[in-house]
Formats: C-alpha cells, sequence, structure tokens
C-alpha cells in the first residue's frame, strides 16, 4: 500500500515540475513581449493600448507585475 502511495506521490511531483515550466515558459514570453511592446511602440497609441493589454494579462495571471 505504502508502495502505491509513492509513485502516486512521485506521479503528482513529475506533474507539478512539468506544470512549473510551462510556467516560467509563459512569464519568458510575457517578458519579451512586453519588452517588444515597450522598445517598438511606446510612444504611439496602439503601443500604449497594448502595454496596458500585457500588464493586465500578467497581473491577471499573478506574473511579474
Amino acid at each position: 500500500m505504502f508502495e502505491l502511495l509513492s509513485v502516486g506521490l512521485e506521479m503528482q511531483k513529475r506533474m507539478i515540475d512539468i506544470h512549473m515550466q510551462g510556467i516560467e515558459a509563459a512569464q519568458e514570453m510575457v517578458e519579451t513581449a512586453q519588452r517588444n511592446v515597450d522598445a517598438g511602440l511606446a510612444d504611439s497609441p496602439a503601443g500604449q493600448a497594448g502595454t496596458k493589454a500585457v500588464t493586465r494579462w500578467m497581473r491577471l495571471w499573478g506574473i511579474g507585475a
């Protein structure tokens, strides 16, 4: 019985690790998008809207901002 519990916990740990890798990849994508928006379009109205959208998305998912 304890072996089954151990196997279950190991599977759960691996799933958490995979999930964290996905979160880290998403964070990197958002940071890259934020830099692109800031660098390329920060002075234009579209750039300001894009910056606000990215910032709100990050806030929604609890990433960074």
